[in-house]
């Protein structure tokens, strides 16, 4: 996991889960904690602060405390390095 931080964006996490590449908010959506403090296993990363989870593919928050979903922001591998893909 990597804190990735672009000029005009929030803080966004990079997971790679399994050989492949997730970007994520990086704040927990249930109380101001870095994701990128947690840990990642398999596609959860868990919230260093209370231990919520969420699942890197989709955003979706998988436990409590935490109830709201993560931005997720699709990605591009090119070359070895990873893009946030804008359309």
């Amino acid at each position: 996991m990597q804190l990735i931080e672009l000029e005009g964006m929030d803080p966004l996490l990079l997971c790679n889960s399994e050989g492949r590449f997730h970007l994520v908010d990086d704040e927990c959506t249930h109380a101001i904690a870095s994701l990128s403090e947690g840990r990642l296993e398999g596609h959860t990363v868990f919230c260093p602060l209370h231990g919520g989870s969420f699942d890197v593919r989709s955003g979706k928050a998988l436990t409590l405390p935490c109830k709201q979903a993560l931005r997720t922001f699709p990605v591009v591998v090119e070359d070895g390095a990873v893009f946030l893909r804008r359309d």
